[in-house]
């Protein structure tokens, strides 16, 4: 029987496990759970292997962290574990590590194009760089190179670059939200977080008071104003963050939006403001014309991607 393997993609917000077959990469027994919900990885882990019908030997985890040695600390949750002591208390065998954009470039060769809505631009190059990068809790950004016989996934913590102003108005903006802070990430503003602090900001300058429970992709859909204009600028920022990310990679084989929050605002993405700010980049905006951007559909493309990048490691000669 082919060995199964446990794959997980743990965010800022929800834990995600399934087992992954490593021969065809199909998942099964999925789960997903708050992190909110559990005190530890431990905790989450635990549940999740006490409930399964056979014990893996061997998980692949994917974090919103660096991963830059045994002791990992989430950048935006609560949790942290030591990849050792974790094998310990669950009784596996070996875990893989690695961050969860990495994990998420793994999966791009093999979506499907039913997986993909393309937003602008033209065919990907064939063995070009490609991008992955997301809004979600935090932002993401991963490269995935061909090495000239296989993809290699380049991980890196790029949602924490600095994010500008182009005008008073944008200044002004990203002063409130960063309130006197003496670095502002880009992911302080290209967040789900990030866009409800910013919706507060623009209903603030428009002195309106902000409306609770705030979901500002309804709210903006529904016809709130300030709603509308925040999603709009921060469609306007994912462009350019995401032009901006292309240029660093030469990324001509295509860049790639994962996360939680680009599915549901695919007709705002596609009619709006994003195309033109990524374009917009001077004397390289031709370079950039022709590069397709796609929104990924998958729901548990990360969940593949960490599968086929433990698959890969076991295979890489020692």
């Amino acid at each position: 029987m082919t060995d199964l393997v446990l794959v997980a993609d743990i965010g800022g917000t929800n834990a995600r496990f399934a087992l992954a077959d490593l021969a065809t990469l199909e998942l099964s027994h999925l789960h997903q759970t708050l992190c909110i919900s559990h005190s530890s990885v431990d905790a989450a882990l635990s549940e999740y292997l006490s409930g399964l019908p056979l014990k893996p030997r061997t998980a692949a985890l994917a974090v919103a962290a660096p991963v830059c040695g045994e002791a990992i600390d989430l950048t935006n949750s609560h949790w942290s574990f030591r990849t050792s002591e974790l094998c310990r208390s669950t009784k596996l065998e070996a875990i893989h590590v690695l961050n969860d954009f990495q994990a998420l470039a793994m999966s791009l060769p093999t979506l499907a194009p039913a997986d993909l809505r393309q937003i602008g631009g033209l065919a990907p190059e064939e063995h070009a760089t490609k991008i992955v990068l997301g809004p979600g809790t935090g932002l993401g950004v991963a490269g995935l190179v061909w090495s000239g016989e296989r993809w290699v996934p380049v991980a890196g913590e790029g949602g924490h670059m600095s994010l500008g102003a182009r005008d008073a108005e944008e200044l002004a903006l990203l002063q409130a939200l960063g309130k006197g802070d003496a670095h502002f990430s880009a992911e302080r503003a290209i967040s789900g977080p990030g866009l409800a602090a910013l919706y507060r900001a623009v209903a603030a300058a428009k002195n309106e008071p902000a409306a609770e429970p705030i979901d500002v992709v309804a709210r903006a859909l529904a016809g709130d104003a300030a709603a509308g204009e925040a999603l709009g600028l921060f469609i306007n920022w994912l462009g350019r963050f995401a032009g901006n990310a292309a240029l660093a990679f030469g990324a001509r084989g295509g860049v790639y939006i994962g996360g939680g929050i680009a599915p549901k605002i695919i007709a705002a993405l596609a009619a709006g403001s994003f195309r033109a700010a990524f374009e917009q980049k001077g004397r390289m905006s031709a370079y950039l014309a022709p590069i397709p951007v796609y929104v990924i559909l998958a729901e548990f493309a990360t969940l593949k991607g960490a599968a086929a990048a433990l698959r890969a490691s076991l295979a890489a000669p020692i």
